[in-house]
């Protein structure tokens, strides 16, 4: 049985991470909010878990998930609304399959002047194409916003997974899906809501920058931002669970956010490999820290 998994593969993915962060998981709580859900591995494996939306007294969306990434937020609120009309136009795709010529030519797309008044099907299609068949699996932009991933040499990469599709369609009836900044889904949080926060990381060097992470940045003072909502979230009772890099900044600052709360918090480092890097060799192991208030 196909079970509800990320369409797409997104930088900073939660799939390698799902075993350990499953332990953790509150078994009861009402709604579900993620303000930085990528592409939902974290969402999905709580579904298939049958947590989302198991509290009958729950009478709103079940759960609330935001990424800021407005492109790859099309594409689950097309999955969810529209998925015979996706499966359609993404078998138009899947017919091209190794033709580097047609993928630049779906790639080169954006570059089009008419290119913002397409549907949000044809949208959502090319999102998956592109990152189906493009190299590594990367989503990645310029700093004019134009998709610039080269051609992938994957033998056969399925751009069209139908149960797959539908599975997720399923999934994600009812839920809220937004695009915005964080703070907008975490205003909605209320007592024993669970949430999820796993933002982009701080560098693990003075020297890093920010902005690799992420287009628009996240500096220290988003951290800080985001932590001052941490205290809010756990003042109202809300179930937090947290995931980032383990520096002493970073530690500090969440230990400043939980000190004095009523009930304690509780940090895990663990080491992960990063894979940020386009090459494998420079994708070094990481300590990454992992907070929650329950």
């Amino acid at each position: 049985m196909t079970e509800a998994r990320p369409v797409v593969k997104w930088p900073g993915g939660k799939g390698q991470l799902l075993d350990r962060l499953e332990p953790l998981f509150p078994r009861k709580f009402n709604r579900y909010i993620e303000p930085f859900a990528g592409a939902g591995a974290v969402f999905f494996r709580l579904h298939n878990l049958g947590l989302i939306g198991a509290n009958p007294r729950v009478r709103k969306s079940p759960a609330i998930v935001n990424d800021l990434n407005a492109e790859l937020m099309n594409v689950y609120c097309v999955v969810r609304d529209q998925v015979d009309d996706l499966i359609e136009e993404l078998a138009r795709h899947q017919a091209h399959i190794g033709d580097e010529a047609y993928y630049y030519y779906i790639r080169n797309l954006d570059r089009e002047p008419g290119f913002v008044r397409s549907s949000p099907v044809t949208s959502a299609a090319r999102t998956i194409f592109l990152n189906k068949t493009g190299y590594n699996g990367l989503y990645r932009v310029n700093a004019g916003g134009l998709f610039n991933v080269p051609f992938g040499q994957h033998k056969k990469p399925t751009v069209l997974d139908q149960p797959l599709l539908h599975v997720v369609s399923r999934a994600l009836q009812r839920v809220e899906l937004m695009s915005s900044d964080f703070a907008w889904p975490l205003r909605q949080a209320r007592k024993h809501d669970f949430v999820y926060i796993d933002p982009p990381y701080q560098p693990l060097s003075r020297t890093a920058n920010f902005v690799a992470y992420t287009a628009g940045g996240f500096g220290w003072e988003q951290q800080e931002r985001l932590a001052e909502w941490i205290g809010r979230l756990a003042k109202r009772g809300c179930y937090v669970l947290i995931n980032n890099a383990d520096t002493l900044e970073i530690r500090a600052l969440y230990e400043a956010v939980f000190k004095g709360r009523a009930v304690d918090f509780k940090l895990q480092s663990f080491e992960t490999a990063r894979s940020i890097n386009r090459e494998g060799k420079n994708r070094r192991g990481a300590q990454e820290l992992t907070v929650w208030n329950y």
